[in-house]
């Protein structure tokens, strides 16, 4: 076979047509791996720079609470001494050593009155918490009230009241929370009353089962200067 016709033979052609595409494909395939590669290496970097400028997760505050050192120093609660709901003026257990009774020197109870007397002025704390059970059938729907009242100077104001309203058929305790800041001054008096609206209540009484679910008690907020000085 001449020079001619091996030119012209289709399987030389196709081989010879291979080895020169062979060069350009590997240049094809080296100019692609580095694209992905510097496309990579952006990637890498955008995501380092957004991270960098990411605030920060905010801290959750805690809430603030008081101790129990201020509450014993500056504070005062007593339990009732009786479980009777009637309309009356609620009398409280206050002598140190009764589990649950705390009175600082910052006051003084009167047993005639029942009025607890602040000498330390400032803003107070003021809370109670009313809880009554079932004795018998407790048919019909009633209300109870606590309230707490202020003495100043002679003028009588209500503090705070708790509400509590007696469903039918109940044999759990009921018992609702409540309390108010409130500012007192030197001399001041607190005397807590019970008012069931002249309405015989006694199927009912104070849930006394743990010495600790009726209360009431108050407890002096520090100052700005004896938050500083803490």
């Amino acid at each position: 076979m001449t020079a001619l016709e091996r030119s012209q033979d289709p399987e030389s052609l196709l081989q010879a047509g291979s080895r020169r595409a062979c060069p350009c494909r590997s240049l094809d395939w080296c100019l692609l791996v580095g694209l992905c590669a510097l496309g990579a290496a952006f990637l890498a970097l955008a995501l380092f720079s957004a991270w960098r400028v990411l605030p920060r997760p905010l801290e959750t505050p805690e809430a603030p609470s008081a101790s129990s050192r201020m509450r014993k120093e500056a504070g005062a609660q007593m339990m009732p001494t009786s479980s009777v709901i009637k309309d009356r003026l609620m009398e409280f257990d206050h002598l140190q050593g009764i589990d649950g009774v705390v009175l600082s020197s910052h006051f003084d109870y009167h047993d005639t009155s029942h009025n607890l007397e602040v000498k330390v002025g400032g803003l107070y704390f003021i809370y109670a918490q009313l809880a009554v059970k079932c004795i018998a059938k407790c048919s019909e729907k009633q209300t109870i009230k606590l309230i707490i009242n202020q003495l100043s100077r002679g003028t009588h104001s209500t503090v705070l009241t708790i509400s509590l309203h007696l469903s039918s058929n109940s044999d759990e305790t009921m018992s609702k929370f409540s309390a108010v800041l409130r500012p007192l001054k030197k001399g001041d008096s607190l005397y807590v009353k019970m008012d069931t609206n002249k309405t015989d209540i006694e199927n009912w009484q104070l849930d006394q089962t743990d010495k600790k679910d009726n209360f009431f008690g108050l407890f002096r907020l520090p100052s700005s200067a004896e938050s500083a000085d803490q």
